[in-house]
């Protein structure tokens, strides 16, 4: 059997760890440049849970129309480094997934960006501008399924 988690955040990935019969292989969870949410991905990593990031670009376009999210795909650090590295914004902040050991499941519609989205095995941020990257993070969900249903959580 398999367990996997979604969307648990360190707590609830505490407990699961110490209370299920069949320990979570997988967390499923949003993190991008602006989300990173290092403690927990850490916490998984070091216990043996694999996380895959299922916002991996921030939700970009998608996230931005329908919830009012800012996207990490146009800030300025990260297009420095994608001018640096001769890539796409994209391709830098997949990297920077592959690089922080998480899986990166990115979406796209267009053939061209999944065609894009392949090409980030020919390089290799290196550890200062991963740290530089880490200097971005600004703790933001950018999924935001209750604005999109228009439910407040906290009334």
């Amino acid at each position: 059997s398999i367990s996997i988690c979604s969307n648990y955040d360190i707590f609830l990935t505490r407990d699961c760890l110490a209370y299920a019969r069949v320990k979570p292989a997988v967390n499923q969870i949003e993190t991008h440049p602006y989300f990173q949410r290092d403690s927990l991905v850490k916490f998984c990593q070091k216990h043996g849970v694999c996380v895959t990031a299922h916002t991996p670009l921030g939700g970009a376009t998608a996230n931005t129309e329908w919830f009012g999210s800012v996207s990490c795909l146009d800030d300025p650090v990260l297009k420095g480094l994608a001018k640096k590295y001769n890539k796409t914004v994209a391709q830098i902040v997949l990297r920077w997934g592959i690089q922080r050991n998480t899986v990166i499941i990115p979406k796209s519609s267009k053939v061209e960006r999944l065609e894009e989205n392949f090409l980030v095995f020919d390089f290799e941020l290196t550890k200062e501008d991963m740290d530089f990257i880490r200097t971005i993070d600004r703790k933001y969900r950018t999924n935001q399924p209750a604005k999109f249903w228009g439910i407040d959580l906290y009334a």
